[in-house]
């Protein structure tokens, strides 16, 4: 159990990571509310309480807060707080500091309530360092590829093919889809493959169904309001994934992944497994059961039955890494790209 000194310290840290990826409301939120919020409601009790790690490579309590008001806020449950969201002005930060108290302290229960989830920002544009992962693959086996990912929220990372991508002077992906990304390119070429997908499934503890307006409502809510770019690019995604929902399970994700990556190789497919800021969420003896699957699967993967693993996960506060495993070429992980957690920027280094 951390200190509640280390619970306030993890919220300044996330409202710097706020900052710096661009939303200052969100960052001016957190960082008020983590040096005013007290236990004088359940909120405050839960949080200084918390018995977990506290900080984003943890359970990322500051950001549950911060959805559980905008949720809240979008639903026209807090008015008095909404004055002070898009497309209002920046507020003064104590000014939005007590509006978030005394929110908390009107939907207590409510907000207790969101605190149980870990967030789900589904972030698509992660896509613009995945696709070129898994066009890396494609280009490496020459097979098509069948996508599992675990953490998957609601799944539209499994649609990364669907997607337009340009990357410096270079295009890829389908040029005219609805989401577009572009996050500044720096290092080698990317990969020129374009992957077929045959398969796209995915697992949650926790799965958003895109085809209901509640679990569309949650997935919205944690994306930070004054990102406008961001809230366009995940409604486009929802519109193409609702056009043939992913098949998504409800599953601890070491028992999904025994289940769906089996052991015996599958040939004529690459079968890749996927995630993008996840596994940091997931218990060590989850993480360990997941690793040996993938080792003992691959230990019996051939040129004709590939399997790969593909990781975009934070583990420093350098920023996340992607990462891949693939057999039977290569065993032990590469690393192919540096970028931002929200994919801002990528450094191509595969």
């Amino acid at each position: 159990m951390q200190s509640e000194d280390e619970i306030r310290a993890s919220f300044a840290k996330q409202a710097v990571w706020c900052e710096q990826l661009g939303s200052p409301l969100t960052a001016r939120l957190v960082a008020g509310l983590g040096v005013q919020l007290d236990r004088s409601t359940k909120v405050g009790q839960r949080i200084l309480g918390w018995s977990g790690q506290a900080d984003a490579l943890g359970d990322a309590v500051a950001l549950r807060l911060a959805g559980a008001l905008n949720a809240l806020v979008q639903k026209g449950r807090l008015p008095a707080l909404a004055r002070y969201y898009p497309p209002n002005d920046l507020p003064d930060p104590d000014v939005l500091t007590r509006a978030a108290l005394v929110a908390i302290a009107d939907a207590d229960d409510e907000i207790c309530a969101w605190l149980a989830h870990p967030p789900q920002t589904n972030e698509v544009a992660r896509s613009g360092v995945l696709y070129p992962g898994m066009c890396f693959i494609a280009k490496q086996t020459g097979l098509p590829l069948g996508l599992y990912e675990v953490g998957a929220s609601g799944g539209l990372n499994l649609f990364a093919d669907r997607f337009s991508y340009q990357f410096g002077d270079q295009h890829r992906g389908d040029p005219d889809s609805g989401v577009k990304l572009s996050p500044d390119w720096s290092g080698s070429k990317p990969p020129s493959e374009k992957p077929q997908i045959i398969r796209r499934r995915g697992c949650d503890r926790n799965p958003l169904d895109i085809t209901r307006g509640e679990h569309r409502d949650r997935m919205l809510a944690y994306i930070w309001p004054d990102q406008a770019a961001r809230i366009v690019r995940i409604k486009a995604a929802l519109e193409i994934a609702q056009r043939e929902p992913p098949v998504m399970t409800k599953m601890d994700a070491a028992d999904w992944v025994e289940a769906q990556i089996l052991e015996v190789p599958e040939e004529g497919v690459t079968r890749v497994l996927f995630h993008s800021i996840a596994y940091q969420y997931f218990p060590n003896d989850v993480k360990q059961r997941i690793k040996m699957r993938m080792e003992q699967a691959g230990a019996r993967a051939t040129k004709a039955a590939p399997l790969a693993w593909l990781s975009f996960e934070q583990d420093s506060d350098d920023g996340p890494r992607l990462t891949l495993r693939l057999w039977p070429q290569e065993g032990a992980a590469r690393q192919l790209a540096m970028a931002g957690p929200h994919v801002h920027s990528v450094d191509w280094q595969g």
